[in-house]
């Protein structure tokens, strides 16, 4: 009986710290993803690149931003969207790695 008992103790200890992870990545604070986002939107287009953040998408398992981007090696005044996606190393655990996203 004692064995059941530490196993189910054990799935809701499981249960609650994943629900706790993923609960922290779509609501916790997400200023380091945006900076490396707003790096991996210039990605390409050169120095003196600016990216405005316009909307984010947030899931427990990654975030997705769309930048506008400006500046660079563009013609001056064209500014293009681009969609970044962030994610963490381990799922819910580890560094956040962004990439823009392929169309």
């Amino acid at each position: 009986m004692e064995g059941k008992t530490f196993l189910r103790i054990a799935i809701i200890t499981i249960c609650v710290g994943v629900t706790a992870l993923g609960y922290r990545n779509s609501s916790g604070d997400n200023s380091e993803a945006i900076a490396l986002g707003t790096s991996a939107a210039c990605t390409g287009v050169g120095d003196g690149c600016t990216a405005s953040l316009g909307q984010q998408a947030r899931s427990s398992f990654g975030h997705e931003y769309s930048f506008t981007v400006s500046g660079g090696s563009q013609p001056r005044g064209t500014t293009k969207n681009v969609i970044v996606e962030c994610k963490r190393a381990l799922i819910f655990l580890g560094d956040w790695s962004c990439a823009p996203k392929r169309p």
